[in-house]
């Protein structure tokens, strides 16, 4: 398989990074097209009730994303490789699958967070929500066991 189009979701995280370090390796030995995606959730507040979100906190959460989304491109500037990046709304996994779909990505790249059964049932796992939803293949990079525990 030939990987020419990568979307990453980078969420800033620690995960996130080591995913996106490792992703941008990939990307650079295939010469893939790259595409940087962060999403903003829709606040608890707006999912569960019929309850107004206030405008600063929307701005806040946006002015977050952004920088997140910023700090992502300048990691594929330091390492030479172009990237579009774009922000997106709504819940992860959906998100991530259609934009995926919709730039024929070849491959979607992820960060694990590790957790326990309970938080990870509670929470859910947006890596294991793609694996049934992608159009394209999935690379879940997992933390080195050093970055895990330092």
């Amino acid at each position: 398989m030939t990987y020419r189009t990568i979307v990453f979701a980078y969420d800033g995280s620690a995960e996130g990074q080591a995913a996106l370090a490792e992703g941008i390796e990939l990307a650079r030995l295939v010469g893939a097209r790259c595409h940087l995606l962060a999403v903003m959730a829709v606040p608890r507040e707006a999912k569960y009730a019929q309850v107004v979100v206030p405008e600063d906190c929307l701005d806040e959460d946006c002015a977050r994303t952004h920088r997140i989304l910023q700090e992502g491109i300048e990691r594929f500037k330091d390492a030479g490789l172009e990237v579009d990046g774009v922000i997106r709304v709504g819940e992860a996994a959906p998100v991530i699958g259609e934009y995926a779909a919709e730039v024929e990505a070849d491959l979607v790249v992820v960060g694990h967070r590790r957790r326990g059964p309970l938080d990870r049932w509670w929470h859910g796992s947006v890596g294991h929500s793609l694996l049934d939803s992608l159009p394209c293949s999935l690379l879940v990079a997992m933390p080195r066991s050093e970055e895990a525990n330092g």
